[in-house]
């Protein structure tokens, strides 16, 4: 055993490192050490000073220390070669000969030791050069993607304000065809009034001029009937009138050219969003951390290891049920039967109560849902139907989703046309945790209380693509994804 306080021991074995890890605060420790000493304890500390981190760090092995350690022992087999200065100053390897020689004064630096630094110190400024060289590169990426998405919102206000414009023409252009043709008809039609109306003052007149020729000679009368059969034989021609007019057909027309306007748009729309969600700083690529063994699935009983995954999904609310009422920045649904005035879209659910959210989900990651009611929470690619009442529709019940249905009855795992029962008393359970692990192919639903996690089922597949967070509500149900410091 090494003594306690030899500079490349773990202060909690005593023992030369194995597998070198280094927390936040800057002490090093056995991998294997510190993460037995972690799952004891409730809170992620130090041991060293007890500094506490949360959510529990993510532990990876200190490649610096450990091919430090790898060169001593190889040096101390060709000849004893000193040791390298102490692990809570690896990252301050400037004063690595001094420490050397105030740890052990009797043994003089060699040259081997010297080189050992000298080499530690080029890798470490390269590493450092490397990063800073990465660092300004995402600024400047940051800084041109905040640039490029404010020209790209300009562009398209724009071009829906030349679409505005556009509409706006068409519908002065239909407004004055409209006057213009009320002007015409009424014109046409006062001009006819005007000779029917002189043409009966005209009739009158010879009524009352008729009744007065009760006592004229014969002769007289000849030429006075003659006058009237000239009025009564008049070219006003014949007029055939249409009570029923009316401008109906006009407001149809207008609205099927509103109609295939909004279907077109609708059509056109899916393209637009993805377009805009394709736009991304980070590539979506599978990195070795991202790539693991299904059997690496974290400790059931380990919150703190599910946590450094953790996020806070919100629900998008173009895909939401119009029974689905939204608070809590969309991080909360209730289903109370009122229907919501919520404008169509392509990505709406219409029949199925349920609603997806906003971020896709890739690599590794954990999040939790309180639930209240009859519920399924899953998830579910991007391609699931949003119309009609289908099984491709419906969350679970094709291979497009996975969900787990939560009720007063019990828990069932739908997938398919597979149900798997879970015990029915974990339908106590209100708060059910969800971890995925996209590059194994790996899916955990847990049952989350104050006092421990406990996994309820694991599924174990080959996702094609991202998932999206997903429910369905039953009547008068309710879901919330929580915050990482709610428990």
């Amino acid at each position: 055993m090494a003594s306690s306080d030899e500079p490349f021991s773990c202060s909690i074995c005593l023992e030369r490192f194995r597998d070198p890890v280094t927390v936040p605060c800057g002490h090093s420790f056995c991998m294997s050490c510190l993460r037995d000493y972690w799952d004891r304890r409730r809170k992620a500390r130090c041991p060293q000073c007890r500094a506490a981190f949360r959510p529990r760090p993510r532990l990876g092995r200190n490649v610096v220390l450990q091919d430090m350690m790898r060169n001593m022992e190889a040096a101390s087999l060709n000849g004893g070669a000193p040791s390298a200065p102490p692990a809570h100053e690896v990252l301050g390897v400037e004063h690595a000969a001094a420490a050397a020689a105030a740890a052990y004064p009797e043994h003089p630096a060699t040259s081997a030791g010297q080189n050992l630094v000298k080499e530690t110190r080029r890798r470490v400024t390269e590493h450092i050069e490397e990063k800073s060289r990465e660092i300004d590169l995402l600024k400047k990426l940051i800084q041109s993607f905040y640039v490029q998405a404010s020209t790209a919102a300009r562009d398209s206000d724009g071009i829906f304000a030349e679409l505005l414009d556009f509409l706006q023409q068409r519908r002065f252009e239909v407004k004055e065809l409209i006057v213009a043709q009320q002007e015409a008809e009424v014109t046409q039609a006062r001009s006819l009034l005007q000779l029917l109306t002189k043409h009966m003052v005209a009739v009158k007149r010879m009524e009352s001029e008729l009744m007065e020729l009760s006592h004229v000679p014969d002769v007289e009368l000849v030429t006075e009937l003659q006058m009237c059969e000239s009025v009564l034989n008049s070219p006003m021609g014949s007029w055939t009138f249409c009570p029923d007019v009316s401008f109906g057909p006009v407001r149809k027309a207008v609205a099927d050219v509103k109609e295939q306007i909004q279907s077109l748009y609708h059509h056109a729309f899916p393209s637009v969003a993805s377009a805009v969600k394709d736009v991304k700083l980070r590539a979506m690529e599978k990195t070795p951390e991202e790539v693991c063994d299904p059997a690496s699935i974290p400790t059931p009983d380990s919150r703190d290891d599910l946590m450094q995954y953790f996020s806070e999904p919100s629900f998008d609310p173009f895909t939401a049920h119009r029974e689905i009422s939204l608070a809590e920045r969309n991080r909360a649904a209730r289903r109370s039967g009122k229907v919501r005035d919520y404008p169509d879209h392509p990505d709406r659910f219409d029949s199925w109560c349920q609603a997806l959210c906003s971020e896709a989900l890739r690599g590794r990651r954990y999040y939790e849902v309180e639930w209240d009611g009859t519920v399924s929470l899953g998830l579910a690619y991007e391609c699931i139907g949003r119309k009609g009442s289908s099984d491709g529709c419906r969350l679970g019940h094709s291979d497009t989703s996975w969900t787990l249905q939560c009720s007063a009855a019990g828990l069932t795992f739908l997938h398919g046309r597979r149900e798997v029962p879970v015990s029915a008393g974990d339908a106590r359970h209100r708060r059910i945790g969800v971890f995925l692990d996209h590059g194994a192919g790996l899916l955990c639903f847990y049952a989350v209380t104050r006092s421990k996690l406990r996994l309820l089922l694991r599924e174990e597949t080959r996702f094609r693509g991202p998932l999206l967070p997903a429910v369905w509500l039953g009547s008068r149900s309710a879901v919330s994804f929580c915050a990482v410091d709610s428990l």
